[in-house]
């Protein structure tokens, strides 16, 4: 018994769109844009602060650090050589380089096996 295929025309599922909503959306991108150029303003206007990062934290960072906050980007050369950026790119260049040396730290602690030896236990405080 042969089955009857039915063949049907392909139905259009789009709902219908309203211009509207991109003309909205359009108005909120240049808005976003807008905002983002006054943060730019006001981070580039900031205390500009010393900051260098040795070239022993290449191996965490690379050899270029980008740092982003609030959209904003810069890069950081990780090469030992001294730059001025805003304070508050500095103070999270700080933040992550103390987090690698603690990281580091804790590392070189654990590893040092000859001194990490107890008579009782819970007499040695690693961290």
């Amino acid at each position: 018994m042969a089955t009857k295929i039915n063949k049907t025309e392909p139905v259009d599922r789009q709902a219908p769109v309203d211009k509207n909503i991109f003309q909205k959306a359009s108005q909120d991108l240049i808005n976003a844009q807008k905002r983002k150029k006054e943060l730019h303003a006001v981070y580039m206007n900031e205390e500009k602060v010393p900051v260098y990062l040795s070239p022993q934290y290449r191996n965490e960072f690379g050899n270029v650090m980008p740092v982003t906050i609030n959209g904003i980007a810069i890069f950081f050369k990780v090469d030992g050589s001294t730059q001025y950026v805003p304070k508050t790119f500095a103070d999270e260049i700080t933040r992550r380089r103390l987090c690698v040396d603690n990281k580091l730290n804790r590392q070189h602690k654990m590893s040092n096996v000859h001194e990490n030896y107890e008579t009782s236990a819970g007499e040695i405080k690693l961290f």
